[in-house]
């Protein structure tokens, strides 16, 4: 008795050693990820600042002034007059539409108008039951006959 449970507290530290190099090693590759993960976070920002750098170059009002006078014939370039500005109050309201005019008017569209020609009226659409509908509709005169107790 005594031997079977000195078996069972060895399986249990060897399970447990077992459990313990399994979450170590774990631990370690996540260590590595977040060392790769902030070596691409300083790799971004490297590529961040330099493109900000460029941009400040490519945004110098000198540079941009004299690319204007360089293409401003091509564009169509001319300076902002102050009567092109306007206030908020300048701008006229959006007409409102009514979210059902839209539909109302797919509807008519179809309709002719009053005296130009006759108004063409729209056959009305009537399903065709399918053959299980059809012999639940009308039974076959063999089956009346049955029912009634007459010969065909």
């Amino acid at each position: 008795m005594l031997r079977a449970l000195n078996v069972i507290w060895v399986a249990l530290m060897v399970a447990g050693a077992v459990v313990t190099y399994a979450m170590k090693d774990r631990a370690g590759r996540a260590a590595d990820h977040v060392m790769e993960l902030r070596r691409d976070i300083a790799r971004e920002k490297d590529l961040m600042n330099i493109l900000q750098a460029e941009w400040s170059v490519l945004d110098q009002p000198s540079r941009l002034q004299e690319l204007v006078g360089r293409y401003s014939s091509y564009l169509h370039l001319t300076p902002l007059d102050v009567r092109q500005l306007a206030s908020l109050d300048e701008v006229p309201d959006k007409p409102i539409e009514v979210p059902g005019a839209s539909l109302d008017r797919m509807i008519t569209s179809g309709v002719a108008k009053s005296g130009s020609a006759k108004p063409i009226l729209a056959k009305p659409i009537v399903a065709k039951p399918t053959t299980a509908q059809a012999s639940i509709a009308k039974p076959r005169p063999r089956d009346l006959a049955a029912q009634s107790g007459a010969n065909p």
